[in-house]
Formats: structure tokens, sequence, C-alpha cells
């Protein structure tokens, strides 16, 4: 199972990277086109972006069933069949729920398909629990998207402050919204905002606890089957306020304040996510707008940093990638826990410990070079 958790976030953290560092930065082509937001990633996707930047944590197979020693492996389709047909099942039976939470789930089930169908049941899940700070962004991002409810968009903005003020990641969101409807200088306040916030919350593991929750409700999976399909769901889940960096690429050559604003929201991601998402895209932000301020002695200090947050991960990964062999949800609940306590990789390195104390090494000269080429 951690082996295709692990694929589906590395695919994830790859485009980021891709989309956002200096395009001479070797190993990135000069021919490569940003990534759109919200843009299911398939496996050549992955294979592309592999081909096209170095990420030595992500360098093993890039498929799922490449490996040998794992006959058992689901293809990609069959994985993908099943992500949809709960994704079915949960818009079926969590759309009749009262429950706030089921309501949320059920709303980002039908977003791919129907917008507007989401929108209704995100309002609703937002009137159950308006303090729910996922909610609240979840709410907005998709007006944000489809273009709708315009005029609700500040009630909405004052809303998600209100639920999540201590967030960086909301103050930038808010900064997205307001730049939609033309308030560059509301949006450079956001920014302020969101560069001093508190805290930096993606939220990924409570989307994962929240999915688990909704699974048990709508599916009889077996609880290791269930923690597995919980945290693929969390992981689609689009942190779309990151997009912002689009705007601060535009901005930031011809004004200093939102070059400032935009690498100090960068640090703040570097330094204070608990991702290994949110802390690539802010080591590849910065790398990218000092250059386009001129500022190549810190592009160069950006760059050393990158490869040596690279270096912690790379061993971690290609430790923990067996886990799925023990088969054990209790393992990939306290993964969470810690995940959610002290970040990735902290959770990475007890994933790696479990596997080192509890299967044997691996003697298979084929299998361990796919598992660490």
């Amino acid at each position: 199972m951690a082996r295709y958790l692990i694929a589906a976030l590395t695919a994830l953290v790859l485009v980021v990277m891709l989309t956002w560092f200096p395009r001479d930065v070797p190993g990135v082509s000069d021919t490569t086109e940003p990534v759109p937001g919200r843009s299911s990633i398939a496996p050549a996707a992955e294979d592309a972006v592999v081909d096209e930047i170095d990420v030595s944590w992500a360098r093993r197979s890039t498929t799922l069933g490449a490996c040998p020693g794992f006959e058992d492996d689901k293809s990609v389709e069959k994985l993908l069949a099943e992500y949809e047909s709960q994704r079915e099942q949960m818009l079926r039976v969590l759309e009749k729920s009262h429950d706030a939470e089921h309501l949320m789930v059920a709303a980002l089930a039908a977003r791919p398909d129907d917008a507007d169908r989401a929108l209704m049941l995100l309002g609703d899940a937002a009137f159950r629990d308006p303090a729910n700070p996922m909610i609240a962004s979840q709410l907005l991002d998709l007006c944000l998207d489809t273009g709708h409810c315009s005029r609700a968009r500040p009630e909405m903005e004052r809303n998600l402050v209100a639920a999540d003020k201590a967030n960086v990641l909301a103050w930038v969101q808010v900064a997205r919204s307001r730049l939609s409807r033309d308030d560059e200088q509301g949006a450079l306040s956001a920014m302020r905002e969101a560069a001093a916030a508190a805290i930096v919350e993606d939220y990924l593991v409570e989307y994962a606890m929240t999915y688990d929750r909704a699974l048990a409700a709508s599916s009889d999976l077996e609880p290791y089957a269930r923690m597995y399909a919980a945290f693929m769901h969390a992981a689609g889940v689009f942190a779309s306020e990151t997009l912002i960096f689009e705007d601060c690429r535009e901005r930031a050559p011809d004004s200093a304040e939102w070059a400032d604003l935009c690498i100090r929201v960068a640090e703040r991601l570097e330094q204070d996510g608990r991702t290994m998402m949110l802390q690539s895209i802010g080591l590849g932000m910065q790398a990218i707008l000092y250059k386009l301020v001129g500022d190549t002695r810190e592009q160069e200090r950006t760059l050393d940093r990158e490869r040596a947050f690279r270096a912690r991960f790379d061993p971690l990964l290609h430790r923990a990638v067996r886990v799925e062999e023990l088969g054990d949800a209790t393992v990939m609940r306290r993964f969470l826990e810690i995940f959610d306590a002290s970040g990735e990789l902290e959770a990475m390195q007890y994933l790696a410990d479990e596997v080192e104390a509890r299967l044997p090494p691996v003697s298979d000269a084929d299998q361990q070079a796919c598992l660490a080429p």
C-alpha cells in the first residue's frame, strides 16, 4: 500500500517542482510547459516529469506494477477504476447525510462531473459547520474554479479567515480570490497576513482521516484497504491556493512589494510546511523568484537547500516502500498520527523503522534495484 501512496504523492510533488523550478536548473528541459492547476496526473505524465527533472527520491519505477517480485500489484487502470467506484459510492451515500463532513466529501466526489451539485452540497456543509476550515476553503476554491457565486465571494473570504485565520494557506487563498475580483491592494494585504501567519497547514492528514470515516460509512472495505483508499483520495485534493505563485511570477519583476511578499510566503512553506509537497513548492518558488529579481546568490543557496531536502527523504522512501508487505492498518494509522503531530519526515522515518524491524532484508538483486535504483 505505501508504495502506491508514495507513488501518488511523488507524482504530485514532481509536477509542482517541474512547474515552478527555473528552466535553466540542470535536469529541467527548457521546452517544458508549466502544468495547469487541477489536472489529473496519469502514469505517462509521471514518466515525462521524471524525464525532465532529476528527483532522486522518485527514481524508482515510474509505474506501479514494474517492480519484479510484486506479481499481485494492481495495474494503474484497476486502481483508478477502484478509486472512481469509491468516489461514486461516497456521493450516492453521503449526499443524503446530515453530517457536514459527509456532505463535504460528497461535494468533492461530485465536483469533477457536476460543479453545481458540489456547490450545493458544500453550501449545506458550510451552513452546518461554518467553523470547519476545510469546508470553508473548498467552498471558496470551487467558486474560484467555476466563476460562480462572484457576489458571495467577499463573504466566503471572510468566512475562511474566521475559520482559519492563523493559516498561511488560508490567507494565500484569500489573496487569489481578491485578485480574481481585481482587488490588487486587498490581495497584497492578504499576502502580508499570509507571510506573518502562525502555521502552514494543508490538512492532508485531516483529509485522509475524513475520507477514512467517509469510506467506513459508505463501503465495506477492510481497515487496511480503507486506509489506503482514504490516503489516495486525500492526496487527490488539490491545494489550489499554491497557484498564487503564477501571479507572483507575473508581478515580481515589476513590483518589489510583490517579490518580497511572495518570497516570504515561499520561505514559510519551505520552513513550516509539513509535507513534501509544500516544502518543494516553497523551495521551487524561491529559486524562480530569486532568478527573476536577479539575486543569483540566493537562488544558488535555495537550490543547495533543495538538494539537501531531497537527500533527507531519499533514503527513507527507499526503506519505507515495502511497508505494503505488512498489510497492517494500525501501522498506517500510526503513520498518519505521527504525520499530523510531527510532519512527513518523521512519519516516513516511522515507516522505514517498522519495515526494518518486521521484514527480512531484500536479497533479490533485481527487486533491490527496483526499490532503490
